[in-house]
């Protein structure tokens, strides 16, 4: 999650050189050729079937490329990203499923390709000399929770654990969430939400769980511009319970209870393997 947000500080609305335009775009999943970065089998570059075809009849007449010319092409279709980027690329492509999320895309002359697993420093030093441009937004669905425990035990039902920097939804204040907390977020009107504070940068060195009790559709880009009192537009999604969250899954659910003291998550019915 927060590798997203990195990206999308070092890539913004979006990046244009030479006709190309780099930006973040959900990519779902599809079948395609992965040709990897310097042998590292998690980093390199994707493309579907149908933007490679695309992409070869763009540049030449040939319905299939020979064995002796995959060379050359990869770098006629890629070198647009880098020269010296290219020539590290491993021209025997392996066939690959590029599992659905946001990644780095690069659109040019009728075709696309995705960086895979590059980490926001890089793509900022290959992209030092493109410029913006702004292209449409993407939206990502961000946690509410009412408060986090850090190295959690295993949860009982029937049990209840004190939350860390407790929020009662019952006041209308939630923590906004992404992968740590970004900012502590009161309900205004009509689909709008108002900055009580924005958490300092940091990152959470301990495994953390967190209670989730929604989640806000937001754009991508509005997380990075949040201010504190500022008040900001995202649709609400509402949790049926109180949902446990650790490792990416739901442990347990159940409800809050709110005190003087905090807010005390209770475990009503602990699962496995949900996600």
């Amino acid at each position: 999650m927060n590798n997203l947000i990195d990206l999308a500080k070092v890539i913004g609305s979006g990046l244009t050189n030479q006709n190309c335009y780099l930006s973040l775009q959900r990519v779902n999943q599809e079948e395609g050729t992965f040709w990897s970065y310097r042998g590292d089998a998690k980093s390199g570059i994707w493309c579907s079937h149908s933007d490679w075809a695309a992409g070869v009849t763009q540049i030449s007449s040939l319905n299939s490329v020979p064995d002796d010319l995959m060379p050359a092409m990869i770098a006629s279709l890629f070198s647009i990203v880098s020269v010296p980027f290219v020539r590290d690329i491993n021209t025997q492509g392996e066939a690959a499923s590029l599992p659905s999320d946001i990644y780095p895309v690069v659109q040019c002359n009728g075709y696309q390709f995705v960086l895979v697993g590059f980490s926001p420093t890089w793509i900022k030093r290959l992209t030092v000399s493109w410029t913006t441009y702004s292209a449409p937004p993407i939206k990502v669905k961000v946690p509410l929770i009412s408060g986090y425990m850090v190295d959690p035990k295993p949860v009982l039902e029937g049990e209840g654990v004190w939350l860390r920097d407790g929020h009662s939804p019952d006041s209308g204040t939630a923590i906004l969430w992404w992968g740590k907390p970004i900012a502590s977020i009161q309900y205004h009107e009509e689909k709008t939400w108002f900055v009580n504070k924005l958490y300092a940068p940091y990152s959470l060195t301990d495994q953390v769980s967190y209670v989730q009790i929604a989640t806000l559709d937001m754009n991508l880009q509005d997380i990075l511009l949040l201010e504190n009192t500022q008040v900001f537009e995202a649709d609400l999604i509402c949790e049926v319970e109180s949902k446990l969250i650790s490792n990416g899954q739901c442990v347990a659910r159940g409800e809050l209870l709110v005190s003087q003291d905090g807010v005390v998550f209770y475990t009503n019915q602990k699962l496995e393997n949900e996600a």
